[in-house]
């Protein structure tokens, strides 16, 4: 277990080994051990770091990932310990726990396939390569199913947000999602099909076709937005896509967006629930950028920006806003 943890802070870790040290931590019965294996590499960086410059810089991004971690406040559980070292020890469990962002599933069938499942929880992103070599960037509250390998289709299913950035194969590239589909060969383009929204598609580089569950095809250029609604309506927009990619690089960015969107996109961002009192808030434009502050920073530039006022309970993470 010491080997995968020390991977996992290396960056070095497979996916494989990314799901064994989840499913050790979401255990109950083994919290134990797994603080008890976590100590004791704490206290091995400890010594070494003095005579090794190569793990120093390891405590360093332990230190990065549990401040990082800190600055989004996203909420975590833990026992305190007497001693700072078991302290430590335990952050880093609550850390990967919180942000490690892979819960592999895979017993699943698909033919003859197997089927890996990777979810991101609320305040929490990730990235990764799909078998392909084909990368995705994984929004927060997102889940993405996949075959382990490939046959004569490459294909995913998503709820939430992803990025992908597709590898030019022979085999068609495609997307499913519960209001529709997206076929590609090659290409960069954003997908937002949370299970309460629109289903969106943005596309940066490349072609893509939409299509919804009726089969009403769309074909995309770079700079467009389709949009699909649980009615399977589908449109078709220029846009600005940076305003639909930024959350790759940690930035959440407005432009007269309904507060009540708004409001959505923080609920996953920091790990929060709102309540918005009033309809004529919930249809309030909004236009700014939010860029790594913490939760309670970003109260206090809507609060300046915007006419509000606002009550968050931290014992359950519920924030309550109302117009002035």
């Amino acid at each position: 277990m010491e080997k995968q943890f020390t991977k996992y802070l290396n960056g070095t870790a497979s996916p494989v080994e990314f799901a064994q040290v989840i499913k050790s931590i979401c255990s109950d019965d083994n919290r134990d051990n797994v603080s008890t294996e976590i100590l004791k590499l704490w206290e091995k960086t400890l010594s070494a770091a003095i005579e090794n410059k190569e793990n120093s810089q390891l405590l360093d991004k332990i230190h990065h990932r549990i401040a990082l971690e800190e600055s989004k406040s996203i909420a975590r559980r833990f026992t305190l310990y007497r001693n700072l070292l078991k302290v430590a020890a335990i952050l880093i469990v609550g850390l990967i726990t919180t942000t490690a962002i892979f819960y592999y599933k895979p017993e699943k069938q698909l033919y003859t396939g197997i089927i890996e499942t990777v979810t991101t929880p609320y305040g929490a992103r990730t990235s990764f390569k799909l078998p392909d070599g084909s990368e995705v960037w994984l929004n927060s509250g997102s889940t993405i199913s996949f075959p382990r390998q490939y046959a004569a289709i490459r294909n995913v299913e998503l709820t939430g947000q992803a990025y992908f950035k597709v590898l030019k194969d022979g085999k068609p590239f495609i997307v499913k999602t519960r209001l529709g589909a997206i076929e590609v060969m090659g290409t960069s383009f954003d997908v937002k099909a949370y299970a309460d929204e629109t289903f969106e598609t943005t596309l940066v580089e490349g072609s893509v076709k939409v299509s919804n569950n009726t089969n009403q095809l769309e074909t995309l250029k770079p700079g467009q937005q389709s949009a699909i609604t649980p009615a399977n309506e589908i449109s078709l927009k220029e846009v600005n896509t940076e305003l639909s990619t930024s959350w790759r690089e940690g930035k959440l960015l407005f432009v007269n967006e309904p507060f009540q969107n708004v409001a959505k996109a923080l609920e996953r961002w920091y790990n929060v629930k709102i309540e918005l009192q009033g309809d004529r808030l919930k249809k309030l434009g909004y236009t700014g950028t939010i860029e790594m502050e913490t939760f309670g920073e970003v109260l206090e530039l809507i609060n300046t920006t915007t006419s509000i006022n606002y009550k968050f309970n931290k014992n359950t993470r519920i924030l309550k806003i109302s117009g002035r």
